[in-house]
């Protein structure tokens, strides 16, 4: 319950690092960065406030319209966190003016937001990187109708031209026998250490089989346990829109060599473009998170 009274005499102080303010910014994505500030302040607590401008000296209240329901943002953003600090939220109307408040709580002593750690500006680096490379590699005709290893080629070299190492066809961890070791489609290394496991391939359709077979073999052929891999899709399919629903629904209720913590299609939101998609899912591995990133690229036919 969102004490107005507090409110108000926090929106009558100075600023201060421990509120936050938007006119109008309700997307979870940007939500969550804000709750894992707060929720490691040394304060007992902060506030995140919609519609309201802060200035250096002072705060402007400015309303938004009445309607809105904040539970849904607080919810998709905490989703995000495996570890998810108290959070009390709701409406007040202060002057007339209605404003959103969320009334962060800090963490316990020793308890950490462990998805900060996939959220590194690395990570975030390179899937900008591949996913400029997708668009050029789409937009070459040279790669239509071609075998999936033509187009790994090209990822590969596009990759090797930036600050990582490439290494093709890796023989690591195990084939999908369990017998001898498999090959990785494209392993990136950074600083003289794994980085991320690429695993490509080709789907005319959602073939569930041979997609779940691929999925496992990236858990199987990073033997690290990296932050992050990818699972990038070669869609040779007509109808992208349909193939990329049941995609989505399907990488949420696999299962996984290791635990589905949460997904995130919000991420595509970020991307302009409608005929490449992307999502990600977060999975326990023996204590930690890993994020798995979902690229699907359509691919043109002649």
């Amino acid at each position: 319950m969102i004490d107005i009274t507090d409110v108000q005499k926090v929106l009558n102080d100075e600023p201060n690092e421990n509120t936050i303010c938007y006119e109008y910014e309700l997307r979870p994505t940007i939500i969550v960065s804000d709750i894992k500030k707060l929720a490691n302040i040394t304060d007992d607590y902060g506030y995140i406030f919609n519609g309201v401008l802060k200035k250096t000296d002072r705060y402007i209240i400015k309303g938004l319209s009445n309607g809105y329901i904040i539970k849904n943002t607080v919810e998709k953003a905490l989703k995000l966190l495996t570890v998810k600090p108290d959070i009390e939220y709701g409406s007040v109307v202060i002057n007339g003016k209605t404003i959103y408040v969320m009334k962060v709580f800090r963490l316990s002593e020793g308890t950490s937001l462990l998805s900060d750690e996939l959220e590194s500006e690395q990570i975030k680096k390179f899937i900008d990187v591949l996913y400029k490379i997708c668009i050029k590699l789409q937009g070459n005709s040279t790669y239509i109708n071609v075998k999936e290893d033509v187009r790994n080629d090209y990822i590969r070299d596009m990759l090797d031209r930036e600050e990582y190492v490439i290494k093709d066809q890796t023989r690591r961890g195990l084939s999908a026998s369990g017998v001898s070791s498999g090959e990785i489609d494209i392993l990136v290394e950074k600083d003289n250490y794994p980085f991320t496991v690429i695993e490509a391939l080709i789907l005319k359709y959602l073939d569930k089989d041979y997609l779940g077979k691929h999925l496992d073999k990236i858990f199987t052929y990073d033997t690290t346990g990296d932050h992050f891999n990818v699972c990038l899709v070669y869609a040779e399919c007509r109808d992208f829109a349909s193939f990329w629903e049941k995609y989505c629904n399907f990488v949420k209720q696999y299962k996984y060599p290791y635990p589905l913590i949460t997904s995130d299609e919000n991420i595509d939101q970020k991307y302009a473009g409608s005929e490449i998609r992307i999502m990600t899912t977060t999975h326990n591995r023996s204590g930690k998170l890993t994020r798995l990133y979902h690229i699907c690229v359509k691919i043109l036919s002649k």
